[in-house]
């Protein structure tokens, strides 16, 4: 069976890619195979491309504060890019697999009085679930949900994972970032009111894998949007702070408290919601996978770096791809 993998050198897609590659074959699509920002190239090399069973799509554009000083570009990868596979995927017959974001919700949970911002777990609140209504608050957010609209429109056989915090070792990320903190020494400032729910990259890639191996092995799929994410939420600063807490044990080094700042302190250009804690229940019960809780996702995380950084120092880099690549 032949997946198209579109993204495949970004952390998600690369994670995935590394784990389909083995039992099918994957045409892995980066940003230099297709230009997901020109519509006619897409169709071209779309159309060109032997038969498919199945189309991941893990393209996007996620600097979420870019997004608000490039508003155009950003409609164009997360929203007219899935468009257009998604148009493929239904014209081919196939299923089509499409990931989103938290950021479609604008938080306002925490303002109906029951987050009160600072150091707050996020346990009272009740999480995001697929009925709530999305209501972006930046351009980012409004893009990816246009990508969602857009995909639900075009493709009958669709599934779209909306995800939280994604991290991982690969590329630019929140933990990445902190590392490089630590490394140094130096003392970042961290928002402390917004509640997340962090995902460790692989955790997330494998519970795709399980429903992709599902869907390819001809189980009947309840098609539709799902929350993908492990339970439970922390903030942004809480969730730094155990960063340096284990990287302070793993490389012998003074601990370093990150600064605690409000949003609105912060100053970043785009808006962030408050709460985006999301409810699994669905893809559990629907797909019988459940991603662990985000602070056992992170001591799993802890340990590849433990292995990675204390040896070499850098985090793993994308080997040669053994899967076709378009041209």
């Amino acid at each position: 069976m032949r997946i198209l993998l579109t993204g495949w050198n970004g952390q998600l897609g690369w994670e995935l890619h590394e784990r389909l590659k083995g039992c099918f074959e994957v045409i892995a699509a980066g940003r230099e195979d297709m230009d997901i920002q020109n519509p006619a190239e897409m169709c071209d090399i779309l159309r060109r491309l032997p038969e498919l069973s199945l189309i991941v799509n893990c393209a996007a554009f996620t600097d979420v504060d870019r997004a608000e000083r490039e508003p155009r570009r950003t409609e164009r990868i997360n929203a007219g890019g899935p468009a257009i596979l998604a148009s493929e995927a239904d014209k081919r017959g196939i299923p089509m697999i499409h990931f989103s974001t938290d950021y479609v919700f604008d938080g306002s949970r925490a303002a109906h009085g029951r987050f009160s911002g600072k150091r707050q777990s996020g346990k009272h609140i009740k999480p995001y679930t697929e009925e709530d209504r999305p209501d972006p608050l930046s351009v980012y957010g409004r893009s990816k949900l246009a990508g969602e609209r857009r995909v639900r429109e075009l493709c009958e056989k669709h599934l779209i994972f909306r995800l939280s915090g994604l991290y991982g070792t690969r590329r630019g990320n929140f933990l990445t970032t902190m590392l490089k903190y630590a490394l140094s020494g130096e003392t970042p400032r961290v928002v402390d009111d917004q509640i997340i729910s962090p995902n460790w990259c692989p955790m997330i890639a494998g519970a795709a894998e399980h429903v992709i191996h599902r869907i390819l092995s001809g189980r009947k799929t309840e098609w539709g949007i799902y929350h993908l994410t492990g339970t439970g939420g922390t903030t942004w600063h809480e969730f730094a702070r155990l960063i340096f807490e284990k990287t302070s044990l793993l490389w012998d080094k003074p601990l370093v408290i990150p600064e605690t700042v409000s949003s609105r302190e912060y100053g970043a250009l785009a808006g962030r919601p408050a709460y985006s804690v999301m409810n699994p229940d669905k893809f559990v019960n629907t797909f019988g996978y459940s991603p662990p809780d985000w602070k056992t996702q992170f001591l799993h995380c802890m340990g590849t770096i433990s292995k990675e950084y204390t040896v070499g120092r850098h985090g793993r880099q994308a080997s040669p791809s053994s899967s076709p690549r378009i041209r």
